[in-house]
């Protein structure tokens, strides 16, 4: 994402205490009043910040592996959920907001486009809630702050998938430049190419089938400049055997 310097590690963090926030605000303003003042949803909301901040300060070898950022995201997943239960009940209507902005977000191209989940997400929600089909006197505060919530997950999904669909680009591209410089060097083989990704190689592959058409192409054009030589010489020898047989001639 172009514009936005922080790492991944630091826009998770941002991430998970602007979360922290919302899902507190939620808790407070929860119309839940025989749990809002039960210390369970606010430990867990402390306890999930606290995780982030080891998370941000963990060295990075171990963040990189698949099963952590696998197990952080489904942490995230599981916390939310909760909190949301917490704060609002089994709203169905609300849980599937969250999940469908979660996998629409993790589809889009682009970050911007988070915000137009969000937004048909909140409008949605809007509509229902107008209908008196779900958040039945539903304080605005509370519906405000569920339109928030929609935007902030949406967007962090959004700026997260984005992240590893770039680093994934990277890694295609590194790959294909080692495999290029091999395939150069003339190193390429079955072993090389059951490490590589299967893009990756099938690239290279193709690489390599255009570059046997123009090696062809070239032997071509030197048996054909070859001949083109040799019927030139051929040429020039009966021209001059032409020129002295009509010197010969014309001296006689």
């Amino acid at each position: 994402m172009k514009g936005i310097s922080l790492d991944d590690r630091t826009t998770a963090f941002a991430f998970r205490g602007v979360l922290f926030l919302l899902m507190t605000s939620l808790l407070i303003h929860s119309q839940r009043q025989e749990r809002v003042f039960e210390l369970a949803p606010f430990v867990l909301a402390a306890f999930h910040l606290f995780t982030s901040l080891c998370l941000w300060k963990a060295p990075d070898t171990r963040l990189n592996r698949p099963a952590v950022q696998t197990a952080a995201f489904l942490w995230d997943v599981g916390v939310v959920a909760c909190l949301m239960y917490f704060s609002e009940g089994f709203d169905d209507e609300m849980y599937l907001m969250f999940f469908l902005i979660i996998f629409m977000s993790a589809l889009m191209s682009k970050v911007w486009q988070s915000f137009l989940i969000g937004s048909v997400a909140s409008l949605l929600y809007a509509g229902l809630w107008s209908q008196g089909k779900v958040g039945v006197d539903l304080p605005l505060t509370n519906l405000l702050l569920r339109f928030a919530f929609f935007h902030v997950v949406a967007f962090f999904t959004a700026v997260m998938a984005a992240r590893v669909h770039e680093r994934d680009e990277r890694i295609k591209r590194v790959e294909m430049r080692l495999a290029l410089e091999t395939l150069a060097k003339g190193g390429w083989g079955p072993g090389l190419e059951e490490d590589l990704d299967p893009e990756v190689a099938k690239s290279v592959h193709s690489v390599n089938a255009v570059m046997d058409r123009m090696g062809r192409a070239l032997e071509n054009v030197v048996v054909q400049n070859d001949q083109l030589r040799e019927a030139a010489r051929a040429a020039l020898m009966h021209l001059a055997y032409e020129k002295e047989r009509m010197g010969r001639a014309v001296s006689r």
